[in-house]
């Protein structure tokens, strides 16, 4: 049987991977700090963690150095489940990182106390499938938070994220800008639209805040 395909467009593996790496390590470090001091927030000393798409794995690399936790990072990107373990163990700390679908999690049902996924669920090519995938891998009470680009941002916001929480410039202020509004934008979902899905699945405790760049969702099983 052919494996559904997890993600929308194109892949992110071999160059297009690694270059996302370097950008992220050099850009968004504060970024991934908020996030990790927000997750931490939200579960006790020894929850189990799932972060679904890490990427380069920075915001649980970030996660591990203030939680006391077990981390479990799920990723489709071979190239990125490379990448992630070399900068887990660079930075002396412990994520499980494993290869596997959102749609179709490895993981049995009540398994985490907490997932987070960010900046990627508009790439998500089964939506629907991947949060109710999210409410069975989440024991009772567990919670989900999920960020990502709203399909409403603006140009403009778009331009002083770039500049200021970025704080990228020149050529390459000028590419980030160019794939935020060309090739993220259009994906994307509003906070609307994403509670709409969210209303179809298992979660009845849903809540939405919009942000300047992003929505932010926190889901309860």
């Amino acid at each position: 049987m052919a494996q559904t395909k997890g993600y929308k467009g194109v892949g992110m593996e071999g160059f297009i991977a690694r270059s996302y790496d370097k950008n992220a390590q050099k850009y968004s470090s504060e970024i991934y700090r908020d996030w990790a001091r927000r997750l931490a927030r939200l579960a006790p000393e020894g929850s189990n963690v799932l972060e679904i798409a890490p990427g380069p794995g920075y915001l649980s690399i970030t996660l591990a150095k203030l939680l006391r936790c077990k981390i479990v990072a799920l990723e489709i990107s071979e190239t990125f489940v490379s990448i992630a373990r070399r900068n887990a163990q660079r930075a002396g700390v412990e994520v499980d990182v494993r290869q596997g679908n959102v749609s179709a999690m490895p993981f049995g049902t009540g398994t985490f106390d907490l997932l987070y996924c960010t900046s990627s669920f508009k790439n998500f090519s089964e939506p629907i499938k991947a949060l109710e995938e999210m409410h069975r891998v989440l024991r009772p009470n567990g919670k989900a938070w999920i960020s990502d680009m709203r399909r409403d941002v603006s140009d403009d916001e778009i331009r002083d994220f770039v500049a200021d929480s970025m704080g990228a410039k020149g050529i390459v202020g000028m590419f980030m800008r160019y794939t935020f509004r060309k090739t993220l934008r259009p994906r994307a979902y509003t906070g609307e639209q994403f509670r709409e899905m969210a209303d179809r699945t298992p979660f009845r405790n849903i809540e939405i805040r919009n942000n300047t760049m992003d929505f932010e969702a926190l889901l309860v099983k």
